[in-house]
Protein backbone atom coordinates (compact mmCIF):
# COMPACT_ATOMS: atom_id res chain seq x y z
CA UNK A 1 0.00 0.00 0.00
CA UNK A 2 1.23 3.75 -0.97
CA UNK A 3 0.84 5.86 2.25
CA UNK A 4 1.12 9.77 2.35
CA UNK A 5 1.66 11.71 5.55
CA UNK A 6 0.37 15.27 4.96
CA UNK A 7 0.91 17.83 8.16
CA UNK A 8 -0.97 20.96 7.51
CA UNK A 9 -1.30 23.87 9.76
CA UNK A 10 -5.26 24.11 9.84
CA UNK A 11 -6.84 21.28 7.40
CA UNK A 12 -9.55 19.32 7.42
CA UNK A 13 -10.57 22.12 10.04
CA UNK A 14 -12.17 25.18 8.15
CA UNK A 15 -10.20 28.17 8.56
CA UNK A 16 -6.32 28.64 7.91
CA UNK A 17 -5.13 26.86 5.33
CA UNK A 18 -8.20 24.73 3.66
CA UNK A 19 -8.50 26.95 0.98
CA UNK A 20 -4.75 26.19 -0.27
CA UNK A 21 -5.05 22.39 0.65
CA UNK A 22 -8.25 21.43 -1.01
CA UNK A 23 -6.77 22.63 -4.18
CA UNK A 24 -4.16 19.47 -4.16
CA UNK A 25 -5.61 16.57 -1.27
CA UNK A 26 -7.68 14.89 -4.46
CA UNK A 27 -5.26 14.38 -6.31
CA UNK A 28 -2.79 13.26 -3.23
CA UNK A 29 -5.62 11.08 -2.99
CA UNK A 30 -5.71 9.30 -6.41
CA UNK A 31 -2.16 9.06 -6.55
CA UNK A 32 -1.63 7.29 -2.48
CA UNK A 33 -3.98 4.48 -1.81
CA UNK A 34 -3.71 5.80 1.96
CA UNK A 35 -3.76 9.38 3.13
CA UNK A 36 -3.52 10.15 6.87
CA UNK A 37 -3.37 14.11 7.85
CA UNK A 38 -2.48 15.60 11.42
CA UNK A 39 -2.85 19.31 12.07
CA UNK A 40 -1.77 22.02 14.24
CA UNK A 41 -4.64 23.82 14.25
CA UNK A 42 -5.48 26.26 17.08
CA UNK A 43 -9.01 27.48 15.81
CA UNK A 44 -10.91 24.13 15.56
CA UNK A 45 -14.54 26.13 16.09
CA UNK A 46 -15.50 26.39 12.60
CA UNK A 47 -15.53 22.49 12.51
CA UNK A 48 -14.00 19.93 9.72
CA UNK A 49 -14.58 19.49 6.25
CA UNK A 50 -15.72 16.47 3.91
CA UNK A 51 -12.23 14.68 3.66
CA UNK A 52 -12.02 12.66 0.14
CA UNK A 53 -12.39 9.05 -0.03
CA UNK A 54 -8.90 7.62 0.76
CA UNK A 55 -8.17 10.72 2.94
CA UNK A 56 -8.36 9.78 6.71
CA UNK A 57 -7.92 12.38 10.06
CA UNK A 58 -5.27 11.53 11.84
CA UNK A 59 -5.08 14.11 14.49
CA UNK A 60 -4.56 17.77 15.88
CA UNK A 61 -1.11 17.67 17.37
CA UNK A 62 -1.86 21.36 18.60
CA UNK A 63 -3.46 19.62 21.33
CA UNK A 64 -1.42 18.78 24.20
CA UNK A 65 -0.68 15.18 25.29
CA UNK A 66 0.66 13.40 27.61
CA UNK A 67 3.34 11.87 25.91
CA UNK A 68 4.21 15.43 25.13
CA UNK A 69 6.68 15.65 28.16
CA UNK A 70 10.08 16.17 27.15
CA UNK A 71 11.40 12.95 29.43
CA UNK A 72 9.43 11.04 26.86
CA UNK A 73 12.00 12.42 23.97
CA UNK A 74 15.17 11.10 25.18
CA UNK A 75 15.63 7.97 23.03
CA UNK A 76 18.91 7.31 20.39
CA UNK A 77 16.79 8.51 17.47
CA UNK A 78 15.42 11.75 18.57
CA UNK A 79 18.69 12.89 20.59
CA UNK A 80 21.00 11.38 17.63
CA UNK A 81 18.53 13.71 15.42
CA UNK A 82 18.46 16.98 17.60
CA UNK A 83 22.42 16.84 17.63
CA UNK A 84 22.56 16.45 14.09
CA UNK A 85 20.28 19.75 13.98
CA UNK A 86 22.60 21.84 16.64
CA UNK A 87 25.60 21.04 14.77
CA UNK A 88 24.09 22.42 11.70
CA UNK A 89 22.13 25.27 13.35
CA UNK A 90 25.86 26.29 15.07
CA UNK A 91 28.05 25.50 11.94
CA UNK A 92 25.84 28.08 9.68
CA UNK A 93 26.25 30.74 12.40
CA UNK A 94 22.52 30.87 13.54
CA UNK A 95 22.43 28.78 16.69
CA UNK A 96 24.29 31.46 19.31
CA UNK A 97 21.93 34.17 18.19
CA UNK A 98 18.88 32.27 17.82
CA UNK A 99 19.13 29.26 20.77
CA UNK A 100 16.48 30.12 22.67
CA UNK A 101 14.23 29.90 19.33
CA UNK A 102 15.73 27.17 18.01
CA UNK A 103 15.41 25.05 21.12
CA UNK A 104 11.68 26.22 21.37
CA UNK A 105 11.27 25.33 17.66
CA UNK A 106 13.28 21.64 17.95
CA UNK A 107 11.15 21.11 20.65
CA UNK A 108 7.30 21.58 18.98
CA UNK A 109 9.12 19.66 15.88
CA UNK A 110 10.71 16.37 17.59
CA UNK A 111 6.93 16.67 19.84
CA UNK A 112 4.80 16.55 16.67
CA UNK A 113 6.84 13.62 15.17
CA UNK A 114 6.99 11.52 18.67
CA UNK A 115 3.29 11.51 18.60
CA UNK A 116 2.36 7.62 18.89
CA UNK A 117 -0.26 8.28 16.28
CA UNK A 118 1.94 10.17 13.84
CA UNK A 119 4.38 6.73 14.10
CA UNK A 120 2.19 4.20 14.22
CA UNK A 121 0.88 5.57 10.94
CA UNK A 122 4.18 5.55 9.46
CA UNK A 123 4.58 1.91 10.93
CA UNK A 124 1.84 0.95 8.86
CA UNK A 125 3.70 0.95 5.78
CA UNK A 126 7.33 0.76 4.71
CA UNK A 127 7.25 3.21 1.39
CA UNK A 128 5.39 6.30 3.58
CA UNK A 129 5.86 9.10 2.25
CA UNK A 130 5.61 12.51 4.40
CA UNK A 131 4.41 15.63 2.86
CA UNK A 132 4.27 19.21 5.07
CA UNK A 133 2.26 21.87 3.39
CA UNK A 134 4.49 24.51 5.19
CA UNK A 135 7.71 25.02 6.47
CA UNK A 136 6.74 25.88 10.16
CA UNK A 137 3.60 25.16 12.38
CA UNK A 138 2.63 21.33 11.14
CA UNK A 139 5.60 20.91 9.34
CA UNK A 140 8.34 21.21 12.09
CA UNK A 141 7.66 17.80 12.47
CA UNK A 142 9.02 16.99 8.81
CA UNK A 143 12.69 16.95 9.67
CA UNK A 144 12.43 14.71 12.64
CA UNK A 145 10.51 11.95 11.31
CA UNK A 146 11.50 7.96 11.21
CA UNK A 147 11.25 5.12 9.48
CA UNK A 148 9.65 7.50 6.21
CA UNK A 149 10.45 6.58 2.64
CA UNK A 150 11.01 10.51 1.73
CA UNK A 151 10.64 13.71 3.11
CA UNK A 152 8.63 16.61 1.11
CA UNK A 153 8.14 20.69 2.41
CA UNK A 154 6.58 23.33 0.66
CA UNK A 155 7.51 26.46 1.33
CA UNK A 156 5.06 29.84 0.63
CA UNK A 157 6.30 33.26 2.42
CA UNK A 158 5.88 33.58 6.22
CA UNK A 159 7.43 30.02 6.61
CA UNK A 160 10.28 30.91 3.79
CA UNK A 161 11.62 34.86 4.08
CA UNK A 162 13.20 35.31 6.79
CA UNK A 163 14.20 38.76 7.11
CA UNK A 164 10.23 38.82 7.37
CA UNK A 165 9.77 36.81 10.23
CA UNK A 166 9.25 37.68 14.06
CA UNK A 167 13.13 38.08 14.63
CA UNK A 168 14.89 37.59 11.57
CA UNK A 169 14.74 33.86 12.08
CA UNK A 170 13.36 30.58 11.18
CA UNK A 171 14.31 27.13 13.36
CA UNK A 172 16.61 24.63 12.18
CA UNK A 173 16.35 25.77 8.26
CA UNK A 174 19.88 23.91 7.14
CA UNK A 175 18.52 20.48 9.17
CA UNK A 176 15.13 21.09 7.39
CA UNK A 177 16.15 21.23 3.95
CA UNK A 178 19.13 18.81 4.45
CA UNK A 179 16.56 16.28 6.00
CA UNK A 180 14.15 16.94 2.96
CA UNK A 181 14.49 15.11 -0.45
CA UNK A 182 12.12 17.72 -2.14
CA UNK A 183 11.38 21.63 -1.98
CA UNK A 184 8.13 22.80 -3.52
CA UNK A 185 8.61 26.41 -3.70
CA UNK A 186 5.80 28.36 -4.87
CA UNK A 187 7.73 31.30 -7.01
CA UNK A 188 10.20 31.07 -8.97
CA UNK A 189 11.49 33.98 -6.27
CA UNK A 190 11.55 31.51 -3.43
CA UNK A 191 13.23 29.11 -5.73
CA UNK A 192 16.01 31.67 -6.24
CA UNK A 193 15.61 32.41 -2.06
CA UNK A 194 16.33 29.06 -1.25
CA UNK A 195 19.23 28.48 -3.80
CA UNK A 196 20.87 31.59 -2.32
CA UNK A 197 20.78 31.36 0.99
CA UNK A 198 20.59 27.43 1.73
CA UNK A 199 22.98 24.90 0.12
CA UNK A 200 21.21 22.13 1.53
CA UNK A 201 18.16 22.58 -0.96
CA UNK A 202 20.80 21.97 -4.10
CA UNK A 203 18.78 19.68 -6.71
CA UNK A 204 15.65 19.04 -4.54
CA UNK A 205 13.75 22.43 -5.23
CA UNK A 206 10.77 22.40 -7.94
CA UNK A 207 8.54 25.09 -8.58
CA UNK A 208 5.21 24.15 -7.58
CA UNK A 209 3.06 26.63 -8.02
CA UNK A 210 -0.67 26.78 -6.15
CA UNK A 211 -3.44 27.21 -7.94
CA UNK A 212 -7.46 28.88 -8.25
CA UNK A 213 -10.29 27.74 -9.48
CA UNK A 214 -12.37 29.13 -11.85
CA UNK A 215 -15.49 29.62 -14.12
CA UNK A 216 -15.63 27.80 -17.50
CA UNK A 217 -16.02 31.17 -18.90
CA UNK A 218 -15.21 34.87 -17.44
CA UNK A 219 -18.25 36.82 -17.07
CA UNK A 220 -19.02 39.60 -18.82
CA UNK A 221 -17.59 43.14 -18.02
CA UNK A 222 -20.24 45.74 -16.86
CA UNK A 223 -19.41 49.23 -17.85
CA UNK A 224 -21.39 51.78 -16.05
CA UNK A 225 -20.02 55.25 -14.54
CA UNK A 226 -18.91 54.14 -11.09
CA UNK A 227 -15.34 52.01 -11.77
CA UNK A 228 -15.94 49.33 -8.76
CA UNK A 229 -12.20 48.61 -7.63
CA UNK A 230 -11.89 45.26 -5.42
CA UNK A 231 -9.64 43.75 -2.83
CA UNK A 232 -9.01 40.50 -0.96
CA UNK A 233 -6.83 39.91 2.32
CA UNK A 234 -6.59 39.87 5.92
CA UNK A 235 -6.75 43.56 7.31
CA UNK A 236 -2.59 42.98 9.11
CA UNK A 237 0.12 45.13 8.85
CA UNK A 238 1.85 43.26 6.08
CA UNK A 239 -1.18 43.37 3.96
CA UNK A 240 -1.53 47.54 3.83
CA UNK A 241 -4.84 47.53 3.47
CA UNK A 242 -4.96 51.29 4.91
CA UNK A 243 -3.09 51.84 1.24
CA UNK A 244 -5.37 50.82 -0.45
CA UNK A 245 -7.93 53.28 0.87
CA UNK A 246 -5.24 55.84 0.12
CA UNK A 247 -5.31 55.09 -3.21
CA UNK A 248 -8.88 54.95 -3.80
CA UNK A 249 -8.98 58.70 -2.35
CA UNK A 250 -6.04 59.76 -4.95
CA UNK A 251 -7.91 58.12 -7.92
CA UNK A 252 -11.19 59.56 -6.95
CA UNK A 253 -9.19 63.16 -7.20
CA UNK A 254 -8.03 62.23 -10.61
CA UNK A 255 -11.67 62.97 -11.77
CA UNK A 256 -13.68 63.84 -9.00
CA UNK A 257 -16.76 63.50 -11.62
CA UNK A 258 -16.42 59.69 -11.93
CA UNK A 259 -18.03 57.46 -8.84
CA UNK A 260 -14.98 55.36 -7.46
CA UNK A 261 -16.53 51.97 -5.66
CA UNK A 262 -14.06 49.81 -3.45
CA UNK A 263 -15.36 46.11 -2.25
CA UNK A 264 -13.16 44.55 0.10
CA UNK A 265 -13.21 41.61 1.52
CA UNK A 266 -11.43 39.76 4.67
CA UNK A 267 -10.45 40.96 8.23
CA UNK A 268 -8.00 41.16 10.66
CA UNK A 269 -6.73 42.64 13.75
CA UNK A 270 -6.28 46.55 11.93
CA UNK A 271 -10.13 45.99 10.85
CA UNK A 272 -11.52 48.12 13.09
CA UNK A 273 -9.14 50.98 12.29
CA UNK A 274 -9.89 50.44 8.86
CA UNK A 275 -13.86 51.28 9.27
CA UNK A 276 -12.83 54.12 11.05
CA UNK A 277 -11.00 55.37 8.13
CA UNK A 278 -12.97 55.51 5.54
CA UNK A 279 -15.87 57.23 7.15
CA UNK A 280 -13.60 60.76 6.27
CA UNK A 281 -13.79 59.64 2.63
CA UNK A 282 -15.55 62.59 0.49
CA UNK A 283 -18.93 62.03 -1.67
CA UNK A 284 -18.33 59.74 -4.72
CA UNK A 285 -16.33 57.09 -3.09
CA UNK A 286 -18.47 54.20 -1.94
CA UNK A 287 -17.01 52.11 0.32
CA UNK A 288 -18.22 48.26 0.91
CA UNK A 289 -16.28 46.05 3.70
CA UNK A 290 -17.22 42.94 3.48
CA UNK A 291 -15.66 41.59 6.24
CA UNK A 292 -14.38 37.61 6.33
CA UNK A 293 -16.65 35.57 3.54
CA UNK A 294 -16.91 32.05 2.51
CA UNK A 295 -14.43 31.98 -0.55
CA UNK A 296 -17.96 31.01 -2.97
CA UNK A 297 -19.33 34.60 -1.57
CA UNK A 298 -16.31 36.26 -3.12
CA UNK A 299 -16.36 34.07 -6.36
CA UNK A 300 -19.85 35.37 -6.50
CA UNK A 301 -19.19 38.43 -6.91
CA UNK A 302 -16.68 38.69 -9.48
CA UNK A 303 -19.44 36.72 -11.39
CA UNK A 304 -21.70 39.63 -11.66
CA UNK A 305 -18.57 41.37 -13.53
CA UNK A 306 -19.35 44.20 -11.63
CA UNK A 307 -15.10 44.19 -10.37
CA UNK A 308 -13.30 46.87 -12.97
CA UNK A 309 -9.62 46.34 -11.15
CA UNK A 310 -8.48 43.94 -8.46
CA UNK A 311 -5.57 45.63 -6.29
CA UNK A 312 -3.06 44.30 -3.86
CA UNK A 313 -0.85 46.75 -2.28
CA UNK A 314 1.31 44.46 0.42
CA UNK A 315 4.69 44.59 1.75
CA UNK A 316 5.26 41.04 1.62
CA UNK A 317 3.65 37.91 -0.14
CA UNK A 318 4.67 34.71 -1.61
CA UNK A 319 2.56 35.03 -4.77
CA UNK A 320 -1.31 35.59 -3.95
CA UNK A 321 -4.04 33.45 -4.09
CA UNK A 322 -6.27 36.16 -4.26
CA UNK A 323 -4.74 37.39 -7.30
CA UNK A 324 -5.24 34.11 -8.87
CA UNK A 325 -8.89 34.02 -8.30
CA UNK A 326 -8.94 37.41 -9.54
CA UNK A 327 -7.32 36.91 -13.09
CA UNK A 328 -9.64 33.30 -13.35
CA UNK A 329 -12.59 36.14 -13.92
CA UNK A 330 -10.49 37.95 -16.31
CA UNK A 331 -10.14 40.90 -13.40
CA UNK A 332 -6.89 42.80 -14.47
CA UNK A 333 -4.57 43.93 -11.49
CA UNK A 334 -2.97 46.50 -9.78
CA UNK A 335 -0.24 44.95 -7.15
CA UNK A 336 3.00 45.65 -5.67
CA UNK A 337 6.20 44.05 -7.05
CA UNK A 338 7.05 42.12 -4.24
CA UNK A 339 8.41 38.08 -3.53
CA UNK A 340 6.30 36.36 -6.59
CA UNK A 341 4.27 38.61 -7.34
CA UNK A 342 5.84 39.85 -10.82
CA UNK A 343 5.40 36.52 -11.83
CA UNK A 344 1.86 37.04 -12.50
CA UNK A 345 1.22 40.51 -12.51
CA UNK A 346 3.11 43.02 -15.14
CA UNK A 347 2.10 44.49 -18.82
CA UNK A 348 4.04 41.96 -20.63
CA UNK A 349 1.76 39.26 -19.18
CA UNK A 350 -1.45 41.24 -19.67
CA UNK A 351 -2.32 40.70 -16.58
CA UNK A 352 -1.98 44.53 -15.07
CA UNK A 353 0.32 46.93 -13.69
CA UNK A 354 2.97 46.49 -10.81
CA UNK A 355 4.13 49.52 -8.26
CA UNK A 356 6.90 49.47 -6.44
CA UNK A 357 6.77 48.40 -3.04
CA UNK A 358 6.57 51.76 -1.21
CA UNK A 359 4.71 53.70 -3.84
CA UNK A 360 3.33 56.44 -3.00
CA UNK A 361 -0.70 56.35 -3.49
CA UNK A 362 -0.58 58.83 -6.35
CA UNK A 363 1.14 56.57 -8.23
CA UNK A 364 -1.06 53.24 -7.57
CA UNK A 365 -4.02 55.75 -8.24
CA UNK A 366 -2.31 56.28 -12.10
CA UNK A 367 -1.81 52.77 -12.20
CA UNK A 368 -5.40 52.06 -11.73
CA UNK A 369 -6.56 54.36 -14.35
CA UNK A 370 -4.10 53.34 -16.71
CA UNK A 371 -6.01 49.95 -16.28
CA UNK A 372 -9.68 50.97 -15.55
CA UNK A 373 -9.27 53.02 -18.92
CA UNK A 374 -7.14 50.48 -21.08
CA UNK A 375 -8.52 50.07 -24.52
CA UNK A 376 -10.27 47.07 -24.79
CA UNK A 377 -8.11 44.08 -25.29
CA UNK A 378 -5.06 45.37 -23.72
CA UNK A 379 -5.57 43.29 -20.81
CA UNK A 380 -6.38 39.59 -20.64
CA UNK A 381 -5.45 38.27 -17.32
CA UNK A 382 -7.29 35.17 -17.23
CA UNK A 383 -4.94 33.62 -20.19
CA UNK A 384 -2.15 33.61 -17.68
CA UNK A 385 -4.69 31.49 -15.37
CA UNK A 386 -5.20 29.04 -17.96
CA UNK A 387 -1.56 28.79 -18.71
CA UNK A 388 -0.12 28.66 -15.20
CA UNK A 389 -2.94 28.88 -12.15
CA UNK A 390 -5.62 26.19 -12.96
CA UNK A 391 -5.77 24.49 -9.89
CA UNK A 392 -7.03 21.35 -11.69
CA UNK A 393 -2.91 21.43 -13.26
CA UNK A 394 -1.22 23.26 -9.72
CA UNK A 395 -2.80 20.42 -7.63
CA UNK A 396 -2.26 17.43 -10.23
CA UNK A 397 1.13 19.02 -10.71
CA UNK A 398 2.00 19.22 -6.90
CA UNK A 399 0.81 15.50 -6.55
CA UNK A 400 2.64 13.99 -9.39
CA UNK A 401 6.17 15.82 -7.61
CA UNK A 402 5.05 14.53 -4.13
CA UNK A 403 4.58 10.89 -5.53
CA UNK A 404 7.01 10.14 -7.78
CA UNK A 405 9.24 9.88 -4.50
CA UNK A 406 7.06 6.43 -3.63
CA UNK A 407 10.13 4.48 -5.29
CA UNK A 408 11.08 3.21 -2.24
CA UNK A 409 14.59 5.12 -2.87
CA UNK A 410 14.38 6.51 1.23
CA UNK A 411 14.44 1.84 2.19
CA UNK A 412 18.31 2.37 -0.35
CA UNK A 413 19.83 5.39 1.81
CA UNK A 414 18.69 3.73 5.28
CA UNK A 415 15.61 4.80 7.22
CA UNK A 416 16.88 7.21 9.67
Amino acid sequence: MSRLILFTNDYPYRAGDVVFVEKEIEALAERFEDVVVFCHARDTTGGMVALPPGVRFGGNLFEPAPEDAPRKLIEAGPLALLLQATWRELWSGRLLRNARLFAMGAKVGMTQAHRSAVREAIAGDRDTVAYAFWAMGGGLALPWLRGVSARVVRVHRYDLYEERAIGGYLPFRPFLFARADRVLAISDDAAQYLDERYPQVGGKVRVSRLGAYGPDQAPRRQRDAVRTIVSCSAVSEVKRVDRIRDAVLALHALDPSRPVRWVHFGEGPLFPQLRESVLSLPPGIEVDLRGQVPNATVSAFYETGAADAFVNLSASEGVPVSIMEAIAFDIPVVATAVGGTPEIVGPELRTGELVDADAHPDVVATALAAVLDAPSGTYAPRERWEAEYDARRTGARAAELVSSLADGRGRRRGRA
